[in-house]
């Protein structure tokens, strides 16, 4: 409908017994700033197309959060493994299963109360030493749990969370070619999903992979690849971060639906522990999830190894709450830029944030065979990982060292100095 269409109907919608005498004077002046609003009309097209477009990204990146209150993840014999469930605050764990850091008079004290201890593991190259279990519904709370255990906020109890994969929604922007941070022989890690190794990407790369899936769980290939892609893959014009990387490959996440991946805690401290014990320099973590003793517990060990940690920053969106691990004081935090120096979309905002890097519609491998392209804090950040291990490979090279030396490479945008937007800036 035309502007001038609907300014007339709205001022007749006002009274249907206007007089035509009324009328006269309004049309006069409707045909006076009729110039005025053919001008205004395309700008005004183009805002409600915009609009129209971020709702519809608004309802795809919906699409890729929602899941049901309750999942039963099942393995690939279409047998149950456990279930997910919506918990405190938002965010996902697998039904009335907690862990926590407990001596042998603990573990009587659960049992008497019905609970199942389902393991008791030594983490070797993180010195911790964990007890998953099950407890009854009327126990299904940390508040519970510490009253039972004589535990105070401090201890080392907290749930089985779920952490999400940090899939991103495309925005448009002109792409940018990345280059290779260095062509030095690195070591780097990543905790992810599977990779697909059969890409032709990965023809020449050295790339170790575990799976810390338990119960015939498979995890899906498409995150994984992608991020690994960035940092390795050398396909038609993409090049790698790393040319000459030997990349460590834990894999954590399962499939929870077509467009979204999880992965348990347990996994993701196994995992640490796993690249701890290869002596692996420099960790990237693609995924985001609520604060939890256990992992906060586990980052503190890994980070005491003299391992540096990057993670993503979050596509939660500027308003959101920190997330985890990135918003951890040992963890260094990447957010999105595309490639004129804007900041993505969703990305998350926070003094946690540390450093800003290319994000947005970055070339990748993809899964099956091919090219694709890829948004978000979860592309960002390996980014950032490949800078810190070409430092990582340099003489008495430290986390704090590197954190340094980031920062002096560091392009400062926004805000002078450390801003909640951009960190120090972008590496690019």
């Amino acid at each position: 409908m035309k502007l001038k269409s609907v300014i007339l109907s709205s001022l007749l919608f006002t009274s249907s017994t206007l007089s035509a005498a009324i009328i006269k004077p309004i049309n006069g002046v409707i045909e006076q700033v009729d110039p005025v609003i053919n001008q205004l009309e395309p700008r005004i097209t183009s805002q409600v197309e915009s609009i129209r477009k971020h709702e519809l990204i608004d309802d795809a990146t919906a699409i890729v959060t929602s899941l049901p209150k309750r999942l039963e993840i099942l393995n690939q014999l279409q047998a149950p493994t456990f279930v997910e469930v919506d918990v405190e605050h938002g965010f996902r764990a697998v039904e009335r299963q907690w862990i926590m850091l407990a001596n042998e008079q603990h573990q009587e004290k659960l049992l008497q109360i019905g609970a199942q201890i389902i393991v008791t593991k030594q983490y070797t190259s993180l010195g911790l030493s964990l007890v998953r279990f099950v407890v009854p519904t009327n126990y299904d709370s940390k508040a519970h749990l510490q009253r039972l255990l004589s535990l105070d906020d401090a201890a080392l109890l907290d749930r089985n969370h779920i952490y999400q994969a940090q899939n991103g929604s495309q925005q448009d922007a002109s792409t940018k070619k990345l280059t290779a941070m260095c062509d030095w022989s690195v070591k780097i890690g990543m905790i992810d999903s599977a990779i697909d190794t059969t890409h032709p990407g990965f023809s020449n790369t050295q790339i170790k992979m575990q799976s810390f899936l338990a119960n015939d769980l498979v995890s899906p290939d498409l995150h994984g690849t992608a991020v690994a892609g960035v940092l390795v893959g050398k396909y038609g014009q993409l090049m790698p971060l790393l040319t000459e990387a030997t990349l460590y490959s834990a894999a954590v996440f399962y499939q929870q639906s077509d467009l979204s991946q999880g992965a348990t805690l347990a996994a993701i401290v196994e995992a640490l522990d796993w690249l701890v014990a290869n002596e692996v320099p420099v960790i990237n973590m693609s995924f985001t999830g609520p604060d939890n003793a256990i992992l906060a517990a586990a980052i503190n060990a890994t980070a005491a190894k003299q391992v540096t940690l990057v993670a993503a920053a979050g596509n939660e969106g500027p308003a959101a709450l920190p997330l985890y691990p990135a918003a951890y004081q040992h963890v260094i935090a990447v957010t999105a830029l595309d490639s004129q120096n804007r900041i993505y979309r969703w990305s998350n905002k926070g003094d946690y944030i540390d450093f800003a890097a290319l994000g947005v519609n970055v070339m990748t491998l993809k899964a099956g065979g091919d090219l694709g392209r890829e948004s978000g804090t979860s592309i960002a950040a390996p980014r950032i990982s490949a800078a810190a291990a070409c430092l990582a490979a340099k003489p008495n090279a430290s986390p704090k060292n590197i954190y340094q030396a980031l920062q002096q490479q560091a392009n400062d945008l926004g805000e002078v100095g450390k801003d909640a937007v951009f960190g120090h800036g972008v590496i690019d």
